[in-house]
């Protein structure tokens, strides 16, 4: 009976039972010699394993940047909803390829915000937002600086793992 008791209790403690949210991303400008554009690859992966067998996974997303001058800040830019491939069982991913800067606009994002939409088979959709009503995430692509010049495809800097944020509004 201990022994059940002490497996029950550690599966129902270690993150497989739980929903996970992971984000990996890039940034890099396209020319070396006369900056054009600064250009975002972003992957959201989402796992929850206690969703029913044929569920589906959708993200909305809106960019949150700097515009104008003076820079003023703006958040949830081009509202999308995007739908998730499943990847693995219980893992839906989005990857996101998006023009973060073009030479001559005074608009610049750096930060993707989302929610997590589920639609389980037969029931009503629910969200994941973060810990209030109206929160979300976000991930911040670019810090300071747009990430290094490449010169060709082949020159594509490594993904590496990002923070994902999650906003409380009421």
């Amino acid at each position: 009976m201990k022994l059940t008791l002490g497996i029950a209790l550690l599966l129902s403690t270690t993150s497989l039972w739980a929903s996970e949210l992971k984000a990996v991303g890039r940034n890099y400008t396209f020319s070396c010699g006369h900056f054009t554009s600064v250009q975002g690859d972003l992957v959201l992966s989402f796992t929850d394993t206690t969703l029913p067998w044929g569920s589906s996974v959708s993200f909305i997303t809106g960019w949150e940047g700097r515009q104008g001058f003076p820079e003023k800040r703006f958040d949830w830019k081009d509202r999308q909803e995007w739908t998730a491939s499943a990847t693995a069982p219980y893992t839906w991913t989005l990857k996101i390829t998006k023009v973060l800067h073009e030479r001559s606009h005074a608009s610049f994002l750096d930060t993707l915000n989302f929610v997590v939409k589920l639609h389980p088979p037969g029931g009503p959709d629910s969200f994941i937002h973060g810990n209030s009503p109206w929160g979300f995430f976000k991930v911040r692509l670019v810090e300071k600086e747009p990430g290094r010049c490449i010169s060709n495809e082949w020159d594509l800097p490594e993904f590496s793992s990002l923070p994902i944020e999650t906003v409380d509004r009421y």
